[in-house]
């Protein structure tokens, strides 16, 4: 059957579709009709103009007691692949930590490498080499500790990295689309898709560095006009500007007036506290003193992480096939 309307709106049909097919490994045609609301004749010649692109794959036929058979229909895992990346740096060493994913988000390799004194040579090269290990990788997500802006980065861990542009200089290496955020950018989506999808705000405190937050906000990542939203490094108390060498003092006082900024001005259900500055133990003291503050009714659920790899992960992951449907379509 002859495809019919216009381009665009063509465009938009099918990438409907495909955002489906993204949340739902398996799914029918009719299914999809009454996620997409679009009738299951547009629905069937969609999924038709898949089947014959390798974009998805027929799976298990359903027998219904009444009416014809249907099939039920997935993403084809090979329809495209992903390098997820982040950098990170621990005691003074800078690790790449990767993953390289198939389209439904399964992990085919993942790895963690040493790298001394980190430079955006030594990304892209090691970009290049998991290129040649895997030609269908279409897409590359790459997370780093800093403060991106107009995608430059401003601020970093990585004190290597301050002033480059890492998406142009990617995809200037690769040709491959590029979506480079900063680390609670991604460890925010990541944790909100992981916790049934509540309003969150995620924010570290890490040692010899400063403090950062990320935020979901209705299903949307709050990022703001310079993409800067959620540097709380620049409120007054921290005094960030004003110092002479990075040295920062998380005092309980500090790390509780901060929470309650993030609390009365994005109002979040739940914020994640995290980084080696502040331990579990801290966060009854820290919740007490935001009391003073604010009424409990607004008060936000405190709840400490010590290890947010995994929603960091997840945030990449989630961004960048999200990303690959936009472009691809």
């Amino acid at each position: 059957m002859n495809r019919i309307g216009t381009g665009k709106l063509r465009d938009l049909n099918d990438q409907i579709i495909l955002k489906l097919l993204l949340r739902h490994q398996e799914v029918t045609k009719k299914e999809l009709a009454n996620y997409s609301r679009l009738t299951v004749a547009t629905v069937g010649t969609i999924l038709n103009d898949f089947l014959d692109n390798g974009t998805v794959v027929e799976k298990e036929i359903i027998y219904l007691k009444k009416g014809r058979p249907t099939k039920k229909y997935g993403l084809n895992p090979e329809y495209f692949h992903s390098l997820c990346l982040f950098v990170q740096r621990k005691r003074g060493r800078d690790y790449l930590c990767w993953q390289i994913i198939d389209a439904l988000a399964s992990v085919l390799k993942q790895g963690k490498e040493l790298v001394n004194d980190l430079k955006l040579e030594d990304i892209l090269k090691f970009i290049k080499y998991l290129l040649s290990q895997d030609s269908r990788i279409q897409i590359i997500g790459l997370g780093v500790p800093a403060i991106i802006s107009k995608e430059i980065v401003i601020e970093s861990d990585i004190p290597n990295l301050k002033n480059v542009n890492l998406k142009a200089e990617i995809e200037k290496a690769t040709g491959l689309k590029t979506v480079v955020k900063n680390d609670m950018n991604y460890t925010a989506y990541g944790c909100y898709l992981h916790n049934n999808k509540k309003d969150l705000c995620y924010v570290t405190f890490p040692l010899n560095s400063g403090p950062g937050c990320g935020s979901v906000i209705n299903g949307k990542l709050i990022e703001g006009e310079n993409s800067i939203a959620g540097e709380i490094l620049y409120l007054p108390f921290f005094k960030y500007l004003k110092q002479e060498q990075l040295c920062f003092d998380y005092s309980p006082e500090d790390v509780a007036l901060s929470l309650c900024c993030v609390a009365s001005i994005i109002n979040p259900s739940i914020v994640i506290l995290t980084g080696e500055a502040i331990e579990a133990d801290d966060i009854l003291k820290i919740k007490k003193i935001c009391l003073e503050y604010l009424p409990s009714e607004f008060m936000p659920e405190l709840t400490y992480c010590a290890n947010y790899e995994n929603d960091y992960l997840l945030g990449i992951q989630e961004v960048i096939r999200e990303s690959f449907i936009k472009q691809d379509k």
